[in-house]
């Protein structure tokens, strides 16, 4: 079973402006050091998708065809030898958060918080080990996916906090574990999720679209874009428009 890849080159993420997001990084770590006192560990990334076909249809187990894009959420983390968990946003619109071990299992859905989300990543893995909590972390997080722009903003944050949180308890679950548990974990906050979004966010590879079945169990496989001259392009126009989920 394939498990989450470590990356130490953009290059294997990102096939246009690699030059700007190396500079986004380092953007975030030097903000991750400001607010905390030291640099982050790693960075843990997921992206957003979109859909190609198969719209509504994963919610009953039908397969669907989405592709991960380079929009993302990004979370820095770093161990701080506490029983907390703090929480920042690179955006000033959310603000930071601390949180206990024991807090991170509360979730009030008609509260619309957008610290929500990271609990629900939290939760959804210590729920699946069988574990009430792990060490306390420092975290910083970047997104790029338009929030309520039907490009699964939602679905990025749950992944990466899933992937962030499992890296620092050393837990190292294959990626369709990962996916189905975060598919679970985001109807904490009343989502409701079939798996399409969360499959292609934690799957995705560059230059691949996803072909995912459900049935008879979770099977995602690769479908390369053909070479093509020029390249096969995806325009993703954002009309603005708001879908907020609450």
């Amino acid at each position: 079973m394939s498990h989450a890849p470590t990356v130490n080159s953009l290059s294997n993420i990102y096939s246009l402006n690699v030059e700007a997001q190396s500079k986004r990084y380092a953007q975030l770590e030097s903000r991750f050091a400001e607010i905390y006192g030291a640099k982050p560990d790693f960075i843990a990334r997921a992206p957003g998708r979109v859909n190609v076909i198969g719209e509504h249809i994963d919610y009953c187990g039908f397969p669907v065809f989405p592709m991960a894009i380079a929009p993302d959420t990004l979370i820095a983390v770093r161990t701080n030898n506490t029983d907390c968990i703090q929480i920042a946003n690179a955006s000033p619109k959310y603000p930071a958060r601390k949180f206990s071990l024991a807090d991170l299992f509360t979730i009030d859905s008609t509260v619309h918080e957008w610290s929500n989300y990271f609990k629900c990543g939290y939760r959804g893995l210590f729920e699946h080990v069988g574990r009430t909590g792990g060490k306390g972390f420092d975290a910083l997080l970047d997104g790029t996916v338009p929030a309520g722009g039907g490009l699964s903003s939602s679905a990025a944050f749950v992944c990466a906090t899933e992937l962030a949180v499992q890296r620092v308890n050393g837990i190292d679950l294959p990626q369709t574990e990962l996916a189905l548990i975060a598919a679970s974990a985001e109807r904490y906050v009343g989502v409701n999720s079939g798996g399409m979004d969360q499959t292609a966010s934690i799957m995705g590879q560059q230059g691949s679209a996803l072909f995912i079945e459900f049935d008879p169990e979770l099977k995602a496989t690769l479908v390369k874009m053909p070479d093509a001259d020029p390249p096969l392009a995806f325009i993703i126009a954002n009309t603005l428009v708001v879908s907020d989920k609450h």
